[in-house]
């Protein structure tokens, strides 16, 4: 004996109750939303604790602080050097 096939509309009806009985999204058009991303748990959390927080005190404070010592600044130096081989490498 064969079964009659239910119709379009009565399948759409089932899948949208199936929907809010599950608590899941009714997409009938299969249109791209996001959820499946805006379901996972965030990653913020997991990344914020990876890297270690701020010191609050930076050695340019110290410097500043402390300016009767004469601190290495061995970028600033560095960049000095570059700039003057520029000079020379462009002469």
């Amino acid at each position: 004996m064969l079964v009659p096939r239910p119709s379009t509309q009565r399948m759409r009806q089932l899948l949208k109750t199936s929907c809010e009985v599950f608590q899941t999204v009714f997409n009938p058009d299969s249109i791209r939303t996001g959820n499946k991303i805006l379901r996972k748990k965030m990653k913020g959390p997991a990344v914020i604790s990876y890297y270690p927080i701020e010191s609050p005190v930076k050695f340019r404070h110290i410097r500043a602080a402390y300016p009767m010592f004469e601190f290495p600044n061995t970028a600033d130096e560095h960049r000095v050097a570059m700039n003057e081989l520029y000079v020379v490498m462009s002469c």
